[in-house]
This record gives C-alpha cells, structure tokens and sequence, in this order.
C-alpha cells in the first residue's frame, strides 16, 4: 500500500510537470506567433528561427533577444549591437564588403549613419527606410566629395565643386542650445562660398558672398567651449563632445582663461577634457574680460597666467596647444611675448575680405552672427563661423603631425 502511494504521487507530479511544460510551449507559441520568425530551436544563448536565421547573444527568460548579440540573416548578412525586447535601434550591419554603423528601424538603416563601401567609398548622413534621404556627404575614391541633400540615394542638387578645396566649420557654447548634429548644413554658391553674414554685406571674397545660395557646404569641423575660469564648465560641453565625434565631425575644444589662479583653471580643464589622437589641440581663448578687463590692467601678469597655461596643456596632453586672439588684441597684446609662437585662430569680421590680417594664421573666425542649418536659435544667439587656412587634407596632415 506504501509503495502504490508512493507511485500516485510520482505519476501526479509528472502529471504536474507536464502541463506545466505544456503552458510553457502555448505561451511561447503564443508570444512568437505574433512575431515574423518562428522559434524553431534554442541552444545556450544560440536562437535559430524558422526563416534560416540565428541569433547568438543574451536573450530574456521569454527567448527573446535583449542585451548584446549578433544576428545573422544568411551568409553575408548580419547585425551587432545592443538589442531592446528584440529590437535592434543602433548597430553594425556588415553585409557583404560594406560595413553600416549607426540608427536601425526593422533592421534597415533608418535615422543617421555612416556607410563604408569597398574602395573608399563612404556616406555619411541621413537614412530614411534603408535609403539615403537628406542630409548627407560621400566620399568618392580619389578625394572627390558630394554634399547636399539626398533622396531615394540620389543627391538632388550635385555640387559643381569639389568641396574639399574649402573646409568650413563652427564654433559653440552654451548659447546654442538646440542643435541637430545630424543636419548641419552650410548655404553657398556654385564656388562654394557661404554667406558671412556679418557687417559688411558687399563684400566678396574666395570665402564667403552674398549671391544666391543654392547649394551645401559642410561643416567639417567645430570648436566648442568646454570651461571657464578655474571652476566653470560649459553646461552643453559634455554633450556637445559626444554628439560631434559621434557625427564625424573633427573636434577642438577651447578653454577660456580667466583673472583667476592659473593653476585651478589648468586643474579644471584637465579634469573635464579628454584629448584623444585625431582631434584639434587645445585651444587657449585670450579675451580682455568685460568682468575685470585684466588684460588692459594686468597685462603683464595675465599674459603670464597664458603662457603657464599653455605649457601645462602641452606637457600633459602631448600636443600644442592654439591660441584665439581677435587681430587688435594680438597686435596690441601678443607680439614679442611668446604668445606669437603658437598657431592661431584670429577673430575679424569687418576689416578684411580675404584673411584676418595677421600672418600665419591658421583659423580664421570670420563671423559671429552666421547661419548654420540644424541650429534653432533663441534669443537672438547665432553661430560663430571658421574657415581653414587650406584644405581637407592639410588640416589632417596638421592634426596628424601635431600628435607626433
């Protein structure tokens, strides 16, 4: 009587077991039947569905894709990244010799990305349902660049220049509060001269005009405020850094120097700001401040406080530093003190159509109320606006040989 007891209650728990197990399968036919790929087989963390595709990654306790894995759809195709109850929002697809990175949408590119094609051939810009759709810039092989608007993968207005010839960008802090880092735009004629946009309106130079603006220039490359004084950062710094070299954007990052102890504000730049290979050096902005003006009553011992800085940045990060100076305040203040030594960024927006007025410069900002699209502005507040004092391939020949 004991033992037949004994086997009831086995045989009830395997009962039990098994429509347990029965639950387990309606429910996990349940939940993937609403789904376009049939859960055929789980090994690990190995899902194999219905459709000839596999999944290797970490999956939830309902076999769903959620954490990092790779999906592979045949031979040549597959996806990695970090996937969300199954879904892949920003990844990698490699699909035969090319190679996407960036924003996904039912695994088509959708969003901003970068695409990379054999020979040299690389897009970055504006998807939009696994098609190139607005803005955007292609490298072809041979240098020959392509930037406008796109649709369907075909540019709608094709530059007639080679955009590399002019290498514009921006300058930022906390007053531009809004920015789409995927929409950066700059207006320009056929020559690819932008709208300064500043006092003198007639003026005509290889930079900038004042004709109608039919096409795009790119803003290749932005400096951005990152602290100030021996205590302050930029509010929008953190995120400016991340979302310009996210964007592919080439990245500088300027300090502005206070009337206060010199070694706080070397402290408080290095505590905020990590220098990385490819990026602009450090930038030194030398300004007579409107709190103490202590470059005109001070000079003497502020120009000092500049140059310690300077030595500092240099010795910690291995690089030289630049130095931002508007042409009146170097000519008044620079010259004969050591500053001069330093490559420069001069700030001259009426003076001079074709260059700053100081020789060997080598950014110019040549207006402080420019135009740049996927900028909002409030209060009034525009964008600084630079040029390069060559072209593409020189500015990475000096960023490359200033990291030597």
């Amino acid at each position: 009587m004991k033992v037949k007891n004994q086997l009831k209650k086995r045989d009830l728990m395997f009962l039990f077991i098994g429509v347990a197990a029965g639950v387990l399968v309606m429910t996990l036919f349940i939940h993937f039947g609403h789904r376009s790929q049939e859960v055929l087989h789980v090994t690990g963390d190995t899902i194999r569905y219905s459709d000839g595709s596999a999944y290797y990654g970490v999956v939830d306790e309902a076999l769903v894709p959620n954490g990092y894995g790779v999906k592979v759809v045949s031979g040549d195709v597959r996806y990695a990244g970090v996937w969300n109850d199954g879904i892949l929002a920003n990844g990698t697809m490699v699909k035969g010799d090319s190679v996407y990175r960036g924003e996904f949408r039912n695994l088509q590119p959708d969003g901003f990305g970068r695409l990379e094609l054999p020979d040299s051939d690389i897009f970055i810009g504006r998807w939009s349902k696994g098609h190139k759709s607005g803005v955007g810039k292609r490298t072809l092989r041979g240098g020959i660049v392509e930037f406008g608007r796109w649709n369907a993968d075909t540019l709608e207005t094709v530059n007639p220049f080679r955009i590399g010839d002019l290498v514009f960008g921006m300058d930022i802090s906390r007053f531009q509060h809004s920015i789409d880092w995927t929409n950066l735009h700059l207006r320009s004629d056929s020559l690819g001269r932008v709208a300064k946009n500043g006092w003198e309106k007639g003026i005509e130079s290889k930079f900038f005009t004042n004709k109608s603006l039919k096409y795009y220039q790119p803003v290749q490359f932005v400096f951005m405020k990152s602290t100030d004084g021996a205590y302050q950062t930029d509010p929008f710094y953190y995120r400016n850094i991340k979302s310009a070299r996210s964007s592919n954007l080439i990245v500088g990052v300027y300090h502005f120097l206070r009337f206060e102890p010199v070694e706080e504000q070397i402290d408080n730049f290095i505590a905020n700001v990590d220098m990385v290979r490819g990026d602009l050096p450090p930038v030194l902005d030398i300004e007579d401040d409107n709190r103490d003006h202590a470059l005109t009553t001070h000079t003497d011992e502020y120009v000092a406080m500049a140059l310690r800085w300077l030595q500092a940045i240099e010795q910690h990060y291995g690089v030289r530093p630049l130095i931002y100076m508007s042409k009146n305040t170097f000519l008044k203040y620079a010259d004969g003190t050591g500053l001069e030594k330093y490559n420069k960024w001069i700030a001259n927006y009426n003076k001079s159509a074709e260059d700053p007025g100081i020789d060997d410069w080598l950014f110019w900002q040549f207006s402080c109320t420019g135009s740049v699209g996927g900028i909002q502005y409030k209060d009034k507040s525009h964008v600084d606006m630079d040029v390069f004092n060559g072209n593409i391939n020189q500015l990475k020949d000096f960023i490359d040989n200033s990291w030597e």
